[in-house]
């Protein structure tokens, strides 16, 4: 959620120059025969109000033209010379399925929505993230989610209750974690194999309860690309808003807002130390 005027120009600008050296660095790469790996970045949307579906639209025709869209889960080969992106969507609002997941039809584009199972059709009982996010959306109902399409939609668990996780004590924490795929599991009759942290709030403890519980990849919030040929257990994602301004979604949809994957690193040292 952004904070304050200045720092959405002020990430844009810092943005923008990671951009710029990490083109000159694979620039040099190429030229010495040592081109980078490509590297998948995971999108993460919460609603997508009416009011915002043009803008969301013109953002889905960028990627269209632009990029190569994945399932958040993909695994082997990447190919070069375009972006490779996924498109993930965290609270599974009513806005996603009216509004995002049509333009997502239009152009084939595979998408993944995690699902708080504890307020299916209700509204959220937990503090909204995202400047768009508004008192209006609702969950959407386990009937609705049962007729979304399996070959464009893949469903993940977003716990029960939406809760920090690393605040909770353990065995809160695994109910959480493994009663929200059991849940999924009843209504939908699919295996869940995705999990993606309310908050992207995690730590040590969870990340091996999710292991534990048997799920194949859990996302954060922290804008880290995904290097495919590592093994990656915790995905990276970057926010986005549908009102993004264009150079902030080209930046973001590049990889450029990884630098903050830094600062939050430090962050989390600072607050362990102190």
């Amino acid at each position: 959620m952004r904070k304050g005027p200045l720092k959405r120009p002020a990430k844009l600008a810092i943005s923008l120059g990671y951009f710029l050296v990490q083109r000159t660095i694979e620039f040099g790469s190429r030229v010495i025969g040592r081109a980078s790996s490509p590297q998948l970045v995971i999108l993460y949307y919460h609603g997508i109000p009416r009011k915002h579906r043009d803008d969301f639209a013109r953002q889905i025709q960028k990627l269209r033209r632009s990029a190569l869209v994945f399932p958040a889960n993909h695994r082997g080969a990447l190919p070069s010379g375009r972006p490779n992106v996924a498109i993930t969507f965290d609270d599974a609002y009513i806005s996603v399925a009216e509004n995002a997941l049509p333009e997502l039809a239009g152009c084939g584009f595979h998408s993944t929505i995690f699902v708080p199972v504890g307020s299916l059709g209700s509204r959220p009982s937990w503090v909204m993230q995202g400047d768009g996010a508004t008192p209006a959306e609702v969950v959407m109902s386990a009937e609705r989610i049962a007729t979304l399409s399996s070959s464009l939609v893949t469903l993940g668990s977003h716990s029960i209750t939406h809760p920090h996780l690393s605040r909770l004590k353990c065995d809160d924490a695994r109910k959480e974690i493994e009663g929200s795929r059991d849940k999924l599991k009843q209504l939908t009759k699919e295996e869940m194999r995705l999990f993606a942290f309310p908050y992207g709030d995690h730590d040590a403890a969870t990340i091996e309860l999710c292991r534990a519980a048997g799920y194949d990849y859990v996302f954060s919030t922290v804008p880290q690309p995904v290097k495919i040929e590592e093994s990656n257990f915790v995905r990276g994602r970057v926010e986005v808003e549908p009102f993004d301004w264009p150079l902030e979604f080209f930046l973001k949809y590049n990889g450029s807002y990884a630098w903050l994957s830094y600062v939050s690193a430090i962050r989390r040292r600072w607050r362990l130390m102190s």
